[in-house]
Formats: C-alpha cells, sequence, structure tokens
C-alpha cells in the first residue's frame, strides 16, 4: 500500500473530534471501572494451557490437515487452502477451548457482569473509539510519510488476505467468518477473559488493562508488515483499552461484540467502499 501524506489541517480536526468523542465518553460513565473488582478464578495455568491450544492448533494441527485441501487442477491453491486452514485454525481453537466454560464459576466470572445492557455499551464503545483510533492512524501516516520518509508498505497480512477472496464467494464467506465471529471469540477469550483476569487479581483493574493492550497490540506484530506496524499496533493498543472497559464493565460477550463490531465494518469499508483499513482484529493465517 502505497503510504500517503494525511494532511495536517486534517489530523488537527481528528484530533479535535477524539477529544470532544473521549468527553462524551467521560461525561457517560465509560471510563469508570466496577467496584468492587469482578469476580476471578482464573489461574496461570488455565492461561497457559489456553495460549499453548493457540499455539499448537495453529503451528502444528492446522498444517497437518493441508493436504486434504490440495486439489492438482486448482487454479488458486494457495487460496484453497488458506482460506479452509484459517477457517479450521479458528474453529478447532475455540472447540478445544471450549471445555473452559464448562466449569460453572469460571463461565460466570467470564460472560457477563450486572449492571446493565452488554450490547448497547459496545455500541456507545464503538461510536466513542472510532474517531481516536482513526486519528492515531492517520498521525502515524503523517510520521511513516513525512519524518520517515516511507512511501509505500505492505498492507496487513489479514487484510491483504480478504482482499484475495473478493472474487471467490466461498473463500470469502470463510474469511468474513473467521475475521468477524472466531477471531473476537478466540482473542478476546484469551487476552480479556483470561490475561487480564489474571492480571486483575494481582495488580488491580487499570493496570490490567493497559498490560493487557499492550501484549494484544503486540500479538499482532508481523515482520512482513515492516514499519507498517507501527499504524498496526498503535492503533490495536488504542482499541485494545476499549475493549478492556467493555469487558470490565460488562464480560467477555460485550467485548466480543466490540471486537466484531470493529472487524466487521473494517470489512464492509474494504469490500463496498474500496477502502484500505490497516487494521484487522486478527493475528494470521497459519500458513
Amino acid at each position: 500500500m502505497n503510504v500517503e501524506t494525511p494532511d495536517l489541517g486534517a489530523i488537527l480536526l481528528l484530533a479535535i473530534v477524539s477529544l470532544v468523542s473521549l468527553f462524551i465518553g467521560w461525561k457517560r460513565d465509560l471510563f469508570s471501572l466496577p467496584s468492587p473488582v469482578p469476580f476471578s478464578s482464573i489461574h496461570l495455568r488455565q492461561i497457559l494451557i489456553a495460549f499453548a491450544i493457540y499455539f499448537a492448533v495453529s503451528s502444528f494441527l492446522t498444517p497437518l490437515l493441508r493436504p486434504l485441501f490440495f486439489y492438482p487442477n486448482d487454479p488458486n491453491p494457495f487460496l484453497t487452502q488458506a482460506s479452509w486452514l484459517n477457517f479450521l485454525n479458528s474453529f478447532l481453537i475455540l472447540l478445544l477451548l471450549s471445555p473452559f466454560f464448562l466449569n460453572s464459576l469460571l463461565r460466570k466470572s467470564l460472560l457477563h457482569r450486572q449492571g446493565g445492557n452488554g450490547l448497547q455499551l459496545a455500541v456507545f464503545a464503538w461510536i466513542i473509539s472510532f474517531p481516536v483510533v482513526l486519528f492515531l492512524n492517520q498521525l502515524s501516516d503523517w510520521f511513516l510519510s513525512t519524518v520517515l520518509h516511507i512511501g509505500q508498505l505492505p498492507d496487513q497480512l489479514a487484510v491483504y488476505f480478504l482482499k484475495m477472496t473478493f472474487g471467490y464467494p466461498l473463500y470469502f464467506i470463510l474469511t468474513m467468518i473467521t475475521i468477524i465471529f472466531f477471531a473476537p471469540m478466540i482473542e478476546e477469550t484469551l487476552f480479556r477473559g483470561f490475561l487480564q483476569s489474571f492480571i486483575r487479581t494481582h495488580l488491580g483493574s487499570k493496570q490490567a488493562i493497559w498490560i493487557t493492550s499492550l501484549l494484544f497490540s503486540l500479538f499482532h506484530y508481523s515482520p512482513e508488515q515492516k514499519m507498517a506496524n507501527l499504524t498496526i499496533v498503535t492503533s490495536l493498543f488504542a482499541f485494545s483499552l476499549f475493549l478492556g472497559l467493555v469487558y470490565e464493565k460488562r464480560g467477555l460477550f460485550a467485548s466480543m461484540t466490540l471486537h466484531a463490531l470493529f472487524n466487521g465494518i473494517n470489512v464492509a469499508n474494504l469490500y463496498f467502499l474500496g477502502g484500505t483499513p490497516k487494521y484487522l482484529f486478527y493475528a494470521g493465517s497459519p500458513l
């Protein structure tokens, strides 16, 4: 992708809109944290097992299925294999994580918080966070093009692969399900449900949100994305702070909804309007 130099006037306008947006969120009590601290029954052993499942399936189990999707006369073997393997990778991870939620105490501590409508909060958080993420995105692009004089960067891997599926309805549907539904469920379970809950128990809610957001953004770093990682990691970190807040206030379903909403709108922007989102909340392909 070409790195266009954003107009400083537009960046300033976005900064003002972001400040107004954050002020509205503050007035509507978006940034307050629940008291007392929500109960958590997460242990370090569970976190290690959950992340081990993720990396084991992505690195070892799913690639073993690759020969099942090799067809001698397939004109797009990479697209066929990647679409199905990404889909199966996410499905298998969700399947293997599901026993954690059979524990009633764990399920109660993760999925839902009392006190309000999680869907309504997720939509409100998206409205407040969108101009903030967009401002940081534009500011990062300005820094790359003006200060570092970088004129061209690769797309984020998830964006690049999504574009490849546009002419293939089946592969587009599989990829869309993976990005909009499976990825939010997996990543919110791992980072908010397990990691943030564990850190909160030992350090408190605020520290848990900041540390988890940093780790979540670095999780999406990829060497293939080169300096584009600056924009991606910055955007992810900012939005992850909102995901962490929503999780603390309403639980895992609410943060999954916010995550899915952001991914879904970016996919729609790319497909229908031809826009180029530089970030999708999806860690990438097992290929």
